[in-house]
Formats: structure tokens, sequence, C-alpha cells
């Protein structure tokens, strides 16, 4: 595990600002997630974050256990999330290992801290993607949308950022390996 003292000091903003948008909405808390279909096709889309373990490098979100990113998921776990700030003109570029969660008791806590009109999110009982006629189908059955509820863990082991309000721009990446994390400066 890495403390505060362990990380590189460029990594600390971006500690602080997963931090942030974990546990309130700022512009990081919207992060493009991008996975590898079965046929190696780059496939991209939005998740939120939901939490943030600094000590462990691990951000997380939710999702559907039918959508085709849990599957995409199990099958190649390496992803890519890319975050940008407009205001700051910061974006952030992470790599890492994704996991979806299979122990019962933690998705029950995670699940346990959804709002109400985020676990009504998954009372849709046609699973996400599928083709519809005409409305899509809800359930009022709370334990099939715990069913369908599906959290994902990412261990970042890449930390690519650039700050394009520094003059000149300013960018560094951070790779983690056995011996804990190391920085450099690189081109913009």
């Amino acid at each position: 595990m890495d403390t505060a003292a362990d990380l590189p000091p460029v990594l600390h903003p971006v500690w602080d600002a997963l931090a942030a948008a974990t546990s309130r909405r700022t512009a990081f808390t919207l992060a493009g997630l991008a996975t590898v279909s079965g046929d190696g096709t780059p496939q991209v889309r939005s998740v939120i974050l939901r939490a943030w373990d600094p000590a462990r490098g691990v951000l997380a979100f939710a999702t559907d256990e039918r959508s085709t990113k849990v599957r995409e998921l199990r099958a190649e776990p390496r992803v890519a999330l890319v975050l940008w700030d407009d205001e700051a003109q910061v974006q952030v570029r992470l790599a890492g290992q994704a996991t979806v969660v299979a122990d019962l008791a933690e998705r029950r806590r995670r699940w346990e801290g959804l709002g109400p009109g985020t676990r009504r999110g998954y009372a849709t009982t046609t699973a996400p993607g599928a083709a519809v006629d005409g409305r899509v189908a809800q359930d009022d059955d709370e334990a099939a949308w715990f069913a369908r509820f599906a959290w994902v863990e990412v261990v970042v082991d890449r930390v690519d950022r650039l700050d394009l309000s520094a003059d000149p721009h300013d960018r560094m990446v951070a790779e983690r390996g056995a011996g804990g994390w190391r920085a450099r400066r690189v081109a913009p």
C-alpha cells in the first residue's frame, strides 16, 4: 500500500482530484472508460466514478451486470479512463486492471451506499443495449435490481496528467511497479 509519503509529489493533485470526484460532483466525476470488445475493437463509454481508495490506488464505478462492458472486462481486464477538467484545462488518463467484484458482502455494502434514484436505474428488465419494441419494461423487485448491479474496481497502475493551463504545457507520467510509483516529466 502506498501512503501519501510514498507517492511522487506530482501524483498528489491527481489523488486529491479523484477523492473530490468520488465525494461530490466535479469535472472528473464522469470519466470515459475504454475497454476492448471480443473482436479487439476499442469501446468507450462514460461511467460515473463512485469510490477512490488512495492507499490502494483503486478507483470504482457501478454498472449493470448484464452490460457489454462487464463481459468485456471479464474477458480482458486491461482498461483506460480519461478525465477532463475544462475549467482547469487538465486531462488525466489512467490505465489499470479492472475486476468485477464477486464478493456478495462488498457488493451489498456498495449497493446500500447508492441513492434511491441510482438504485432505481437497475429496474430495467431488459439488458442494456438489447432491442425493445416500444417502452422499456421495468419492475419493482429490489432483489432483482441488486442482482443486476455490478461493482467494478480498477487498480490504477499508470497515470498521465497533462496541464494545458501551464505555459509551457506540463505533462507527467507515473507508473506503479514492484518498488512503488515512479514519475517522470515528459514532453506534452
